[in-house]
């Protein structure tokens, strides 16, 4: 459906997106990963149409739409802003888009089509500006919807809502995508939102591509640091690899047993230089009754409950910080001594 070739993207002499290349299937969720300024909205401005860029191509269907106007590429966009008429009713705002189609004829069976499909049916007449943050978001994106475009532009829609508002649209937008299979490309820097909704994440870093994939190997098999830094938490751990036992890591007092398939071939166990560990909370178990070959003597040092899990700091008798995800509420306090646990299985090798 959608082909990026080595887009860049210059503002003057700042380098916003440099030689960006993927692809994304008919039907597929993806989304640009990121943290802020790291070129995602530049790209998914470049794809729409409202931003020219420096080098590179865009193709849309196996047409090259690079030097098209917005209006000639059938894509709909979301903003982070509703961006909705001000003046004129939802229905007209729906209409509007219709209209500049050529699809007059069925502008009232669309519109009531699509805020049905939002579920914002009944409020046809309704100025946006009497609508909540939340209806905002329905009415714009079923406005994006309503002409059928080849592919949704989603930037940060979800910005400015609260956390359960935020979490209901997501699963709404998921919802619809599933529904009505539009190709769908999401721009997000919020990790869980791109891990829940996607089949294809694109994490993206000072403009260039780090890693793409699905959720899974993203999560579990990251390339990079930066990868396995931003996409989710995790313990992270330095050390050297052992020669004489493949799958032994050791930091001073500190000894990991890790699987020496995990170690990649490009990891340098001869000179001395350190590898980079992570191990995510999930794996982690605290005070064990059953024997893990890396068990350390750790220390509570911070207990954030949140409501459906609890997510625990501890430290090391070094010092080194270690995160685990537990059950609600538990039998813990700050400043006890336990022990902590993970199987070398869990542990990434970087």
């Amino acid at each position: 459906m959608l082909e990026i070739t080595n887009l860049t993207k210059y503002y003057g002499d700042h380098l916003a997106v440099e030689d960006l290349s993927f692809s994304i299937e008919e039907g597929d969720f993806a989304t640009l990963l990121g943290p802020s300024g790291c070129g995602k909205s530049t790209t998914l401005r470049t794809i729409a149409g409202l931003i020219e860029p420096t080098e590179g191509t865009i193709t849309l269907r196996g047409e090259d739409v690079t030097n098209l106007p917005p209006d000639q590429r059938n894509i709909g966009m979301v903003f982070q802003s509703s961006a909705l008429f001000p003046h004129m009713t939802v229905k007209e705002n729906l209409a509007y888009g219709l209209k500049m189609h050529g699809l007059d004829d069925e502008v009232d069976t669309r519109v009531s089509e699509y805020l049905d499909l939002v579920e914002m049916s009944g409020y046809e007449d309704h100025k946006t500006t009497e609508l909540s943050g939340g209806q905002q978001r329905r009415v714009s994106i079923a406005r994006a919807l309503a002409y059928e475009p080849d592919i949704l532009l989603l930037d940060e829609p979800l910005t400015g809502l609260d956390r359960v508002l935020r979490e209901q649209i997501r699963n709404e937008i998921k919802q619809i995508q599933r529904e009505i299979n539009v190709t769908t490309l999401f721009v997000t820097h919020d990790q869980q939102e791109a891990l829940s909704l996607s089949n294809q994440i694109i994490v993206l870093n000072n403009g260039q591509k780090e890693q793409e994939g699905t959720p899974e190997s993203l999560y579990e098999h990251p390339k990079n640091r930066f990868v396995a830094e931003f996409v989710g938490k995790s313990s992270r751990f330095t050390g050297q690899p052992d020669d004489t036992k493949p799958s032994v890591i050791q930091n001073g007092s500190l000894t990991f047993a890790v699987d020496p398939e995990s170690i990649p071939d490009t990891s340098p166990n001869t000179d001395g230089a350190d590898v980079t560990l992570y191990v995510r909370p999930e794996d982690v178990v605290i005070d064990t009754s059953s024997t893990f070959q890396n068990e350390f003597d750790a220390t509570v040092s911070h207990i954030a409950d949140v409501g459906s899990h609890s997510e625990i700091e501890l430290e090391l008798e070094d010092g080194t910080p270690v995160l685990v995800e537990a059950e609600r509420f538990p039998d813990l306090s700050v400043g006890e001594q336990t022990t902590v646990g993970f199987d070398p299985e869990d542990v990434i090798v970087l």
